[in-house]
Formats: structure tokens, sequence, C-alpha cells
């Protein structure tokens, strides 16, 4: 199971291995979040093993 920690500090669990999969699986837009796997900037196409830990930052944008 790969883990996903909210920006707000919880976390959930997800069975998918594609992070663009894993977004989708938890409700949350790729567009609206960054995603950090070990400390580095990743991008939606990305896949990543068992038991990994996933950050979400959340995107904002004002104008």
């Amino acid at each position: 199971m790969v883990t996903v920690e909210f920006p707000d500090g919880t976390v959930r669990q997800s069975e998918k291995s594609r992070i663009k999969d894993i977004l989708k699986d938890i409700g949350q837009n790729e567009n609206a979040v960054l995603v950090v796997v070990d400390d580095c900037l990743v991008t939606s196409d990305v896949w990543v093993k068992k038991d990994t830990r996933i950050k979400l930052i959340s995107v904002v944008s004002g104008g």
C-alpha cells in the first residue's frame, strides 16, 4: 500500500502504483496538488513502489 499524507496531516492509503491513479483513488484533482516522494517533486505519470509514502502540497493561486 502507498501512504498519502495530506497538507492538513491526515493520512490515507491507496493500493494503486501510479501517482495519477493514486490521486484519482483518493479523490484528489492532479492539478490541485503537488506530489512529493522522497523529498523530490514528481509528476502524475510516475510509478511508485508499495510501502512508499507520498506527501501532497496544495496548489494555491490568486489573481
